[in-house]
Formats: structure tokens, sequence, C-alpha cells
């Protein structure tokens, strides 16, 4: 996307890119196919925005975090990236908890000890695929490699890039030389750490007639996705918090202090405003799920939106609408890549619970929504219980708060007003925030953000559904901590790696 100093959209792209699953819980990404989309993406907005070059100023990026790039000596991809939601290293994250314990490794790290963060990824390489992992020179994040291909000259990476990694001291914003020491790694495999907005170079003639952007432009660091989202939405302020609606959904809040936190649901980790700290919490599935719904068995929304001009997931929410709230006692389980916050489970799956004869199609729909909605307030819980002061202001961001059916349903289940910002991309606005602060155009984060960050609506929630949506939510969680407890699902996964 392409932003003025005001925070306006001039130029938008889009293209997606898939992910393959050679095994049951991997999830892997053809780096190359990631490149060729940026690089689509971007010719779209540059074509849609239609400046001349001299407009162009910076160029911020934001990236997927704890996706692990696995590079040769020239920095050349060697194996498919490993991507965040990849769940095969358990036995490795067992492993460290032997070395480590799970309490002492969230007050080093800022995380909690899974097998979902990148540590425990490489540790698997180490184990399981040797003669790769002794050819890797570099384990990077997309941040410094996609920077890289774009033509910057610094090969750094920053605290807001690392959070998913599982591998940062968090006191000192640095790599942990503890935990690298039991991923079998060293320093010199892992680009040194710098800070979100860091200058690293121009964009190169390559670079720009693949991508569109004019060469000479300046390359700034931005940071990972989550802390540009928060960024974005203006979460630059201690009480303020972002609940980033996508494929996945992270809520984010940001710290003055690490003495603030005073629970251990969430996870903490480096902000995109330079020299602080933010706290975090995750659904990894949400906006895959209702992808999940639209590829798979979703031709009757896929053709209603065709028919009349609107995206399928449009169709689906208004669909959603005509059921009633509680959806007729069907749940959905949003977990269909893992449960994360508050639980870390890597073994939990999803489904429908309590599926009848009488539920209908769109009951179907009303649960999907409202079962992502309840795992969204799992995360939100558990931010005011861990955040001392608790959040006074929930912002939502994100392609799903595109439609304002779905965020009253949050706004219902979260019992809680919620504020929509103007730019529903939050992300990419806080690369270019970011970028733009990199490159001198405002001074600093603080004062880009009251340029380009602007409120849209707000919703209140629905004070009669607050019973109903209540019992709903003790019997979504009481169903997933029978399932969890009881080991269903150590058990599932366990006939689905014999099996499949």
């Amino acid at each position: 996307m392409i932003f003025d100093e005001a925070g306006r959209a001039l130029g938008h792209g889009y293209k997606e890119y898939p992910c393959s699953s050679p095994h049951p819980g991997w999830s892997e990404q053809d780096l190359g196919a990631v490149w060729n989309g940026i690089c689509d993406a971007s010719r779209q907005a540059v074509a849609q925005a239609n400046l001349p070059d001299e407009a162009y100023e910076s160029v911020g990026l934001s990236s997927q975090r704890g996706t692990v790039c696995l590079l040769d000596d020239r920095k050349r991809p060697l194996a498919p990236s490993i991507v965040w939601n990849d769940a095969r290293a358990t036995e490795n994250a067992e492993e460290f908890a032997r070395h480590i314990s799970p309490e002492e490794h969230h007050e080093h790290t800022g995380m909690q000890l899974s097998p979902l963060w990148t540590a425990s990824k490489i540790a698997w390489l180490r184990d399981r695929q040797p003669e790769l992992f002794n050819e890797i020179a570099w384990f990077a994040n997309g941040q410094e490699y996609f920077l890289h291909l774009l033509g910057a000259e610094k090969w750094e990476t920053d605290p807001a890039s690392l959070t998913l990694n599982g591998m940062m001291e968090i006191s000192k914003l640095d790599w942990s030389d503890r935990i690298l020491d039991l991923c079998g790694i060293t320093r010199d495999r892992l680009p040194p750490v710098g800070i979100p907005t860091g200058f690293v170079g121009t964009v190169s003639k390559e670079a720009s007639e693949a991508t569109g952007i004019p060469a000479g432009v300046k390359l700034c660091r931005g940071a990972g996705d989550q802390q540009c989202a928060a960024v974005g939405a203006g979460v630059i302020k201690q009480g303020l918090a972002e609940f980033t609606v996508g494929t996945a959904a992270v809520m984010v809040a940001h710290l003055d202090s690490l003495d603030r936190i005073q629970g251990k649901n969430l996870w903490w980790g480096g902000h995109g405003v330079p020299h602080h700290w933010n706290i975090e919490g995750a659904a990894f599935a949400l906006g895959a799920c209702l992808k999940w719904w639209r590829d798979t068995i979703g031709s009757d929304e896929i053709n209603l939106g065709r028919d009349s001009g609107t995206s399928p997931f449009a169709v689906m929410v208004d669909e959603a609408g005509r059921a009633k709230p509680g959806a007729g006692g069907l749940l959905f389980h949003s977990f269909l890549t893992s449960q994360v916050t508050p639980y870390y489970d890597a073994a939990a799956r999803g489904g429908f619970l309590g599926l009848g004869l009488h539920h209908s199609r769109q009951d179907m729909l009303r649960a999907l929504l409202e079962g992502c909605a309840n795992e969204m307030r799992m995360v939100v819980d558990a931010f005011d219980s861990d955040i001392a002061g608790g959040i006074s202001e929930l912002r939502l961001t994100g392609g799903g708060t595109k439609s304002p059916g779905f965020v009253q349903i949050m706004s219902d289940i979260f019992q809680r007003p919620v504020h929509v910002t103007w730019e529903r991309e939050c992300t990419v606005l806080g690369a270019a925030i970011l970028g733009a602060v990199g490159a001198g155009a405002f001074t600093d984060v603080d004062e880009a953000v009251g340029a380009m960050v602007h409120i849209e609506r707000d919703f209140e929630p629905n004070n009669n559904l607050a019973g109903l949506y209540d019992d709903q939510h003790q019997v979504y969680r009481g169903f997933y901590e029978a399932m969890a407890n009881g080991g269903a699902y150590k058990k599932h996964a366990a006939f689905s790696e014999k099996h499949f």
C-alpha cells in the first residue's frame, strides 16, 4: 500500500500465496512465491497510485515473525521457510524444558516455552535434518531477507521482528546466548539486532524493475507485522491495545516497562516504537477459519458474492446475521492449527460441537463467527488480568473488521466497546509510518501517528446478549479444557502422526 503524509491510501495491491503442509502439523512456504507476491502487489499499488517517481519518500516493510528462512552464505534459500504456525517441534520444546523451566524461559525470553517458536524448529533441524542444518549459513526472518532482495545494504533484524522466535533476552532486546546454545547455533548465523525504524539502504535497480517502486527510494526496516499493526492503530501509549483480525488474530498492547506485567498468560516482545516493549496474545487461525470455509465448502457464498458484486466473506457474515445469536446452541472451536493464548496447546484442533439435525447452514456460519470471537475473548480476558491497570481502550484492525456485522459480534461477546480504525490495513500503515520516521519525514513515531492514524467508528456491546454470551463462553472454554485435560488432543495428534 502507498500512503500520503496524512495516512490516506493512494494505491494498493493484493496477492495471495499458499502454504504447503507435507506432513500433519507442518507449515512451509516457498520464499520465491512470497517474493513474487510482494512484487505483484507492489506493481499493482504503484500503478494505482500513478505518482511521479519523485513523490516517493520511503519504503517500510512488515513481515511474518517466527517464520524462519534457511539461507546459504549468499543469502539464497536452501529449503522452504518454516512458518510460524508449524507444530513439528514438540519433542524439541520438551527437550528445552529439561534445561530451562517454563517459568524461567518466560521470564528470560518473554515467551512461553512452545514448539511453535523458531528456536524449537532450529533444534528440530539440527536433530532431524543435520545435513541441511550444517549447510545453513543464516537463520533469518522474512524482514531482513526481503529487505535484502529490495536492495538493503545493512543486514540486520530488530526486536520487533524477533518475538515469535523465542530466542531473545527480553530485558536487553537482543539475542539470548543461553537459548542459542539450546538451539545449537551461535550469533554468527543470525543477523545482528538493530532498531525498527533503522535506515538500511535504497531500492536497487533490479528491485525497482521487479516491484515498480522507483530506484533510490529509501529503505527502512519497519517491524514485525503485529508491531506494525499496533503502530498503524496508534497503540503507542500505556493502556491502549489493538486486535488485528487477519489470517491470524493477534492482540498487542503497548508497555512502557516490563514492570507493568503481573501475569503469565501472554508473551512480551520489542515494540515497533524503538526501545519499548509490547505484550501479545493470539489466536492463530481466525481468518484462516473463514478462508477454510470459503475454499472447502463455501461455493454457495462464492456464487452469491459473484452475483451481488461482494466478497464471499461479506456474504458469510450476512448469512450468519440471519441466524439467532448463540447459533441454536452450536459451537465452533477455531483451533485449526493450534490453540495459542492462553493455553499454548500445539496439539489442539478445531471443530463444530453440538451439531444437530435442526441446525442450518446459517447456524453453522453464525457459530463459525462466534467461535472465532470466543477465542478472541480468551485473549482479551488475559490482557485485563496480566497488565497492571488492564486495557483502557481496544481498537480493532485488519480485513476481518471490514464487516460491521462481524465487529458487532466481537463487541457483544467481549462485552466491551471497540473502536475500528479508518485504515483497516493497519499493518501496512504502520510499516509506512516506521519507514517515514526512518527516512526523516517525521521526527519520531509519536508525531507520525498523530498525523496518519484516525478512528472511523465505535461499536457498543448489546447488553441484552451479555447473559447468553457469558454462558456460551463458559461452555466454549469448558469443552476445550475437558478435551485437553483428558488427553484427547494428544491422542488425536499421535493418531494423525502415526497414520497420516
